[in-house]
C-alpha cells in the first residue's frame, strides 16, 4: 500500500472516530467524500500512467464526486443548506461530463481545462463560505482546510508533471487534519458555551440581587462573543434605562444613561429573537452609538421573562462577524436563563418582603397573639406578649404553654388558660387568667396544608382600662349637667340623661322615653326641616340653635350638637346628640343687642353731632334713628322760636295725619303747664294728659294714635324744642324707652344749643371779617387818598408851567394856525387840570359843606374820572341832560362818590357779560326835585330790594365788601333824597337818585366869571420855589409884567436874600420842605422881616390842608393853588406891590 494511501486511511480512520464522539451530520457528509476521495487515489495509484481511458474516466468522476461532497459537508457547517440543491445539480452535470471527457476527449485540452475549471470552482466556493463563516475568529482549522480544498486537483498528466513528489501525500494529511481542526474548534467553542452556562447558573445560585448576576453574564458573553462592549438596559415603562456596563465610554454613560423605546427594540422584544444592527439597519441613536463607540455592528438579544420583557443586553463588536444560527440560538438559551434567573429573584425578594410584612404585622398587633399546637406547644408569639412576659422569642418557642404563662402552678388553669371551658371556640370577654385584669379572647383553630395536626390561635385583648373608661362614661352620661340623648333614625327617645329631663320639665324618665323628637320637643318645624338637610349634607349638626318644647308648654332655647350612625349600607340608624340650655344666655344676648343698638344709635347721632353743624340734617337723622330704634311709625321734631312760646317743625319722617300735616307751626301762650316746668319733665306720657293745657294736650294728640311718647328738649331755663314718635296701638313704652329717649333728647338739646351757638359765631365772625375788610378797605383809600395827593403834587408844577406858557404864547400875536394849537394845548392842559383837582377831591377826608351845587358838573366831572376804562372797556356813554337844571344843595364831594360808586358798579356788571355795553345817564327836573337815572346793559340785579344792606355783595372775593352802595344809600338820605334800583324789562338795571331842588338855576361853567389878565406892574420880587421849571413861568411872567424879580431854589438862599437884601414882595411854594411850611416861614419872617410878612404870596401844588388853610384864613395871607392862570398870578402879586407901595408912602 502506497503511503498516500496509508495516511488516507488514518485520516478516515481518524474522523469515524471523531463523528462517532461527536455525531455531527456535516462530518458524515464529509467522510464519504474523503471516500471517495481515497478511492480515486487508490484507482490512480494501482495504474501505471498514463491511465487507461476507462481507468481515467472513473478517477476522475470519484474526484468530482468528493469534491462536491467537500462542498456539501462544508455548506452543512456553515448553515448553508440552501446551496446544496444548487449543488446537487453542478454534480449531476458535471460527474457524467467528467467520464465522458475521460472516455471521449481525453486528448482535448479545452475539455479538460473546462472540467478543471468547474472542479475548481466547487472547491473554491466551498472555501469562501467557510472563510466568511468563521471570519474574525482566530481559528487555523478553516484557514488550513480552505487553502488544502483549493489545491486539490484532477489527474492531469500536463499539471501532475509538473508538481512535485509527495505532493498529494501531504495535501491529503492536510486535509484531514485540517476538518479534524474544524470539529474540534466547534467542540471547543461548545464547551466554553456550556461553561459560560454553567457560569451563570453558578452566579445565579450564589447571588442574593440581580445586580451581580447581570455582571457576570454580560462579563462572560462579552468574552465569548469576542465583544468590545456590553451592556444590559431595563425596560421602565416606554424608557430603557442602563443597569451594568462593561466597556462603554462615559460620554456614553453621561450622554445616552437612559434611552426611549425606539421601534427596532421594540419588535426585537416582541420577536424574542437577538439581531445584528449594523450602520445601515440600525436606527438613528443606535449608529450615533457604533460610531461613537467605533464599533461595528450590535447583537441586541432580548431578555424576556415569563410574564414579559425584562430588558435588552446588547454586545457591541469592532469586527465584522457572521454569527451562526448556534450563535443566535446560544445567545437566545443564555438570555432565556437570564430572565428566568432575574424573575426568580423578584419572586425571591416579593416572597422575603412578604414575609417581612406579615412578621411585621403580626408584631404590630397591639393585642396579644398566642398560637400553639395541639399538644399545647407554643409555636409563634407575637412582640406584644413577649413584652408582656418580658422574654425573648427563643425563649418561648418551642415550649408548653404551663412552662411560660403564669398562673397554672395556683390551679386556675391547666394545659391552656383561654382554652379551659367554654373559652375554646370563638369569643370570651371576662377576668384574664394570666395577667389579672378583664380580657377580650379571641379563639380559632387552623390546621396546616397536608398535615391532620391542627393548632389554636388566641387574640387576647386587654379590657381593664376599657371597662374603666365605659364606667366612668356611665357616671359621667348620668352626671352631666347638659343633656344627652339618643334617638332612632324615626325621631323616637331612646335613652336620656336626668339633665335632658329636668331640662324639658319632665320629673321621671316614664315619662319622656318614647316621646317622638320631632313631633313632641321641636317648638318651629323649620328648624327640623334645616336640621335634617345639615345632618343629610354633613353627617352631623355643631351648636345648632333650638326651640323646644317643655312639658308645662312654655319654650326653652338650646344648642343641639348631634351626629348620625349610619349602617354599612349609609342609612341613618340613631341620632345622638348634646343639648346646651342657652335661654338665660339668650335673653342676655337679647338685652346686649338691644343696648348696642341703642349704643350705636347714640354714638351715631353723636357723630352725626359732631361732623355737621346743619341743623336740619342733625334733627332729620336723629329722627330716623329714634323711629328705626324705637320700631315707630312716625315722628316730628319742633323747635322753639325766640319767644319760647312758639314751636316750628323742623323735622318729620313717617305718615302724618292731616292735621299734623297742617299744623307746621304752633303756639302754647301758657307753655307747658306748671307741673311740667316746676318738675322739668322730659318724657311726656299719656298720664301727663290732664295736667297739661289745653293747646298742648290737643296738639300731642293729633294724629289720633293710642301708642305715642314726647320727649321736651330742655335748654338751661326753658324748651329748646319737642319731639315724639308715635307707634302701633299694642306698642309699650318701657322704663328703659324711657330713659333712652331722655338720653337722647338731652344729647339733641346740647346739640342744638351748640349748633345755635356756632351760628352765632359764625355771625358774629362775618360781622367781623366784614368790619375787617370795611377797615382794610378803609386803609386803602387812605393809601390811595395818598398816593393822589403826591401824584398831584408832581403833575400841578408841569401843570402850572404848562397853562402859563400857553397863556403867554396867545399875547405874542402868533398866526392863526399856530394860536389854534396853542388853544388847543391850554384846553387839554385844564382838563388835566380838573382830573387831578378831581382826584384831589375825592381822595380828600373833610367834613360835608352843603352849598348850591350844579349837579351836570358834578357828573361832569365824576365821568372825567372814568372816562379812559369807559372807552377801554368799549362803553358807550349817552347824556340826556335837561337844560336849565335847577341846583341842588349838596356837598360836591359826597355827589361824586356815589356817582362814581353806582357808575363802578355799573361798569362792572357790564363787564361781566357779552352784551353791547352802553352807559346811559339822563337828568330831569321833576316836582321840585332833581332826578338823576344811570342805566347799563349788563344782567340786571339779582335782589334789587336787597344791594343797599350792608356788606350784601354779588362780586367775587376780593373785588367788593358790599359796602359801596350802602354808603351811597346813607349820602343820599342825608341830604334828604331817595335812591333806589330795579330792573328795565329790555336788560339791565337802574339806578335812580332823587334830591330835593335848591329853586333857582345853576350857572354854567362859562358862565363863572374870570379874572382878567392884568399887566404893567412894578416892583421888585423874591420868587421862591423848588420846581425850576414853574420857577422859570413865574419868573417870565412877572418880569414881563415888568417886575424886577430875583429867583431862588431853597429856604436857605431865601434866608440869605431877605437878610441881604430889599424886596418889596415875596411870592414863595407853601412846602418847601417837610421842615418848612408855609406857617413856619411866615413866622420866621414875621421875626426877622416883619414888614415884609405882610406882603407875602404862598402858591401851593395840592389842595391847603385844614389847619394850614385856618392859620391863612386868620392872618389873612393871600394864596393860589396851582396849577394857576396867568392873570391870577399877575393879579395876586399886583396887590402886594401896590399894598407894599402904599406902606412905603405913608412911613414916608
Amino acid at each position: 500500500m502506497a503511503a498516500s494511501e496509508l495516511a488516507a486511511l488514518v485520516v478516515l480512520a481518524a474522523t469515524l472516530l471523531v463523528f462517532r464522539t461527536f455525531r455531527e451530520r456535516y462530518l458524515l457528509v464529509w467522510i464519504v467524500g474523503w471516500l471517495a476521495y481515497l478511492v480515486s487515489r487508490s484507482t490512480s495509484a494501482q495504474h501505471p500512467h498514463p491511465l487507461p481511458e476507462g481507468i481515467a474516466a472513473l478517477v476522475h468522476a470519484e474526484l468530482v464526486l468528493a469534491a462536491c461532497l467537500f462542498a456539501a459537508a462544508i455548506f452543512i457547517y456553515t448553515q448553508a443548506r440552501r446551496l446544496l440543491v444548487p449543488l446537487c445539480l453542478i454534480a449531476l452535470v458535471l460527474i457524467p461530463y467528467a467520464v465522458l471527457q475521460g472516455l471521449l476527449w481525453r486528448e482535448s485540452v479545452v475539455a479538460n481545462a473546462v472540467l478543471e475549471v468547474a472542479f475548481h470552482l466547487i472547491l473554491i466556493f466551498a472555501a469562501a463560505r467557510l472563510i466568511w463563516f468563521r471570519w474574525a475568529r482566530w481559528e487555523i482549522g478553516p484557514w488550513l482546510l480552505s487553502l488544502c480544498l483549493l489545491s486539490l486537483h484532477l489527474r492531469w498528466d500536463p499539471l501532475n508533471g509538473v508538481l512535485p513528489s509527495g505532493y498529494i501525500l501531504i495535501i491529503g494529511i492536510v486535509l484531514g487534519t485540517s476538518m479534524l481542526l474544524l470539529v474540534f474548534d466547534d467542540s471547543k467553542l461548545k464547551t466554553q458555551r456550556l461553561a459560560v452556562i454553567h457560569a451563570l447558573t453558578a452566579s445565579m445560585s450564589r447571588a442574593q440581587q440581580h445586580s451581580p448576576m447581570i455582571s457576570t453574564a454580560i462579563e462572560q458573553l462579552k468574552q465569548l462573543m469576542g465583544a468590545r462592549a456590553a451592556w444590559f438596559r431595563f425596560l421602565e415603562g416606554e424608557r430603557l434605562v442602563l443597569a451594568q456596563q462593561i466597556g462603554l465610554s462615559p460620554e456614553y454613560l453621561r450622554d445616552r444613561n437612559a434611552v426611549p423605546l425606539d421601534e427596532v427594540i421594540a419588535e426585537v422584544l416582541r420577536e424574542e429573537k437577538p439581531r445584528v444592527i449594523t450602520r445601515r439597519t440600525g436606527t438613528d441613536g443606535m449608529r450615533a452609538a457604533i460610531k461613537a463607540e467605533k464599533l461595528d455592528h450590535l447583537v441586541l438579544i432580548p431578555i424576556v421573562g415569563k410574564k414579559g420583557p425584562i430588558g435588552v443586553l446588547v454586545l457591541g463588536s469592532r469586527r465584522r462577524i457572521q454569527y451562526a444560527p448556534d450563535d443566535l440560538d446560544f445567545l437566545t438559551t443564555a438570555a432565556h436563563q437570564l430572565g428566568l434567573a432575574f424573575e426568580n429573584f423578584r419572586l425571591v425578594e416579593q416572597i422575603l418582603r412578604s414575609q417581612r410584612q406579615w412578621a411585621n404585622t403580626f408584631d404590630s398587633i397591639h393585642d396579644m397573639v398566642l398560637v400553639h399546637d395541639a399538644e399545647f406547644r407554643i409555636m409563634k408569639a407575637n412582640r406584644a406578649l413577649l413584652e408582656r412576659l418580658r422574654m425573648a422569642p427563643a425563649d418561648v418557642v418551642g415550649r408548653i404553654c404551663a412552662a411560660i404563662l403564669p398562673g397554672e402552678h395556683e390551679g386556675k388553669w391547666k394545659r391552656c388558660p383561654y382554652c379551659s371551658g367554654d373559652r375554646h371556640n370563638g369569643f370570651f370577654e371576662g377576668s384574664d387568667p394570666v395577667f389579672g385584669g378583664f380580657c377580650l379572647v379571641s379563639t380559632s383553630s387552623y390546621a396546616e396544608q397536608g398535615s391532620a395536626q391542627t393548632g389554636t390561635i388566641h387574640v387576647v385583648r386587654d379590657t381593664t382600662d376599657h371597662l374603666a373608661v365605659e364606667e366612668k362614661y356611665k357616671n359621667l352620661f348620668s352626671q352631666m349637667q347638659e343633656g344627652v340623648f339618643v334617638a332612632s333614625a324615626e325621631g323616637k327617645l331612646l335613652d336620656c340623661n336626668d339633665a335632658f329631663m329636668h331640662m324639658l320639665g319632665y320629673s321621671t324618665r316614664s315619662e319622656i322615653m318614647g316621646l317622638n323628637v320631632e313631633a313632641g320637643l321641636y317648638a318651629i318645624p323649620e328648624q327640623r326641616r334645616l336640621f335634617r338637610a345639615e345632618i343629610d349634607q354633613h353627617g352631623y349638626v355643631r351648636n345648632f340653635e333650638v326651640a323646644l318644647k317643655r312639658a308645662d308648654g312654655s319654650q326653652v332655647w338650646a344648642l343641639e350638637s348631634t351626629f348620625a350612625s349610619r349602617n354599612p349600607e349609609g342609612n341613618i340608624e340613631r341620632y345622638q346628640g348634646f343639648l346646651l340650655d342657652i335661654t338665660e344666655k339668650k335673653k342676655a344676648e337679647d338685652e346686649i343687642r338691644r343696648r348696642n343698638r341703642e349704643l350705636n344709635a347714640l354714638n351715631a347721632m353723636a357723630v352725626i353731632a359732631t361732623q355737621s353743624f346743619d341743623l336740619d340734617e342733625i334733627l332729620n337723622l336723629t329722627l330716623r334713628q329714634l323711629i328705626s330704634l324705637m320700631g315707630g311709625e312716625s315722628g316730628c321734631i319742633f323747635l322753639a322760636d325766640i319767644d319760647e312760646k312758639t314751636f316750628r317743625r323742623r323735622a318729620g319722617w313717617g305718615q302724618r295725619s292731616n292735621e299734623r300735616g297742617r299744623n307746621s307751626e304752633v303756639t302754647f301762650s301758657d307753655g307747658f303747664g306748671e307741673l311740667v316746668t316746676r318738675s322739668r319733665a322730659e318724657v311726656i306720657t299719656q298720664e301727663y294728659l290732664p295736667h297739661l293745657p289745653s293747646a298742648v294736650s290737643d296738639f300731642l294728640q293729633l294724629d289720633g294714635q293710642q301708642s305715642w311718647i314726647w320727649v321736651l328738649l330742655w335748654g338751661k331755663d326753658s324748651p329748646v324744642g319737642i319731639m315724639g314718635i308715635s307707634s302701633h296701638p299694642d306698642r309699650a313704652y318701657t322704663g328703659n324707652d324711657e330713659n333712652l329717649l331722655v338720653a337722647i333728647g338731652r344729647q339733641l338739646s346740647t346739640t342744638i344749643e351748640k349748633v345755635k351757638l356756632y351760628e352765632e359765631t359764625c355771625r358774629a365772625y362775618e360781622d367781623l371779617r366784614r368790619t375787617q375788610e370795611q377797615l382794610l378797605q378803609s386803609e386803602k383809600m387812605s393809601a390811595v387818598g395818598q398816593l393822589i395827593a403826591g401824584v398831584a403834587h408832581e403833575l400841578n408844577n408841569p401843570l402850572t408851567a404848562i397853562l402859563g406858557y400857553a397863556q403867554l404864547l396867545e399875547s405874542e400875536g402868533l398866526n392863526e394856525r399856530a394860536s389854534d394849537f396853542v388853544g388847543k394845548l391850554f384846553k387839554q392842559a385844564q382838563r388835566t387840570h380838573r382830573v387831578v383837582q378831581n382826584l384831589l377831591s375825592f381822595a380828600r377826608q373833610r367834613k360835608p359843606q352843603h352849598n348850591q351845587v350844579n349837579i351836570s358838573k358834578v357828573l361832569e366831572e365824576t365821568l372825567l374820572l372814568r372816562d379812559y376804562d369807559l372807552k377801554v372797556s368799549g362803553i358807550t356813554l349817552e347824556h340826556e341832560i335837561e337844560p336849565g337844571l335847577p341846583a341842588v344843595i349838596a356837598d360836591p364831594h359826597q355827589l361824586e362818590q356815589v356817582f362814581l360808586n353806582v357808575i363802578n358798579n355799573a361798569v362792572d356788571a357790564m363787564l361781566e357779560g357779552e352784551n353791547k355795553r352802553s352807559l346811559k345817564i339822563s337828568v330831569r327836573a321833576e316836582k321840585g326835585s332833581v332826578i338823576t337815572e344811570i342805566h347799563d346793559s349788563g344782567p340786571g340785579i339779582k335782589e334789587p330790594n336787597r344791594i343797599f344792606d350792608p356788606f350784601y355783595t354779588t362780586k367775587s372775593i376780593g373785588k367788593g365788601t358790599g359796602l359801596g352802595l350802602s354808603i351811597c344809600y346813607g349820602i343820599i338820605k342825608e341830604h334828604g333824597g331817595e335812591i333806589s334800583a330795579r330792573n328795565r324789562p329790555e336788560g339791565g338795571a337802574t339806578v335812580c337818585i332823587t334830591l330835593p331842588a335848591a329853586g333857582q338855576t345853576a350857572l354854567s361853567e362859562s358862565a363863572v366869571p374870570l379874572p382878567l389878565r392884568e399887566s404893567a406892574i412894578q416892583g421888585s420880587l423874591l420868587l421862591v420855589e423848588d420846581e425850576e421849571a414853574v420857577l422859570e413861568f413865574e419868573r417870565d411872567v412877572l418880569s414881563g409884567a415888568g417886575a424886577q424879580v430875583t429867583t431862588v431854589l431853597s429856604v436857605d438862599s431865601m434866608k440869605s436874600r431877605i437878610t441881604a437884601g430889599q424886596f418889596d414882595a415875596v411870592v414863595i411854594n407853601g412846602k418847601m420842605s417837610a421842615e418848612w411850611n408855609a406857617a413856619e416861614i411866615y413866622r420866621w419872617m414875621e421875626e426877622r422881616q416883619p414888614r415884609l410878612c405882610r406882603h407875602v404870596l404862598f402858591t401851593f401844588s395840592t389842595m391847603v390842608e385844614p389847619d394850614l388853610r385856618t392859620f391863612m384864613s386868620e392872618q389873612k395871607i393871600p394864596y393860589l393853588v396851582k396849577p394857576f392862570e396867568v392873570g391870577e398870578l399877575i393879579g395876586h402879586v399886583r396887590k402886594l406891590l401896590t399894598k407894599a407901595a402904599a406902606a412905603s408912602a405913608s412911613t414916608a
